[in-house]
């Protein structure tokens, strides 16, 4: 399995990595490797970090700003096309 690997003729992807390559068999879902039975991922590495959905790295004045930019491009490009389709509708007639 190294010699394909560094032959590049085993990829890895996802769950199709090279230990499940070698066993044989997938691993079990929601399992940690040689830990024995009935231990589940969060018991053994503990639950994952909250992260707030809401947090960003721009201050809120900066956010509220590209946020109005963004949408007077938006409100352009809309009406540039609608404006474009008017046009053409009306040379077709």
């Amino acid at each position: 399995m190294e010699e394909q690997t560094s032959q590049g003729s085993f990829v890895a992807y996802g769950h199709q990595d090279i230990l499940t390559a070698a066993i044989g068999r997938p691993e079990h879902p929601s399992r940690v490797r040689a830990t024995g039975v009935g231990v589940m991922i969060k018991q053994y590495f503990g639950p994952a970090p909250r992260t707030s959905h809401t947090s960003s790295s721009m201050a809120p004045k900066d956010l509220e700003q590209l946020t109005q930019q963004i949408k007077d491009q938006l409100e352009e490009s809309i009406t540039k096309k609608v404006t474009r389709q008017l046009m053409l509708s009306f040379s077709q007639m």
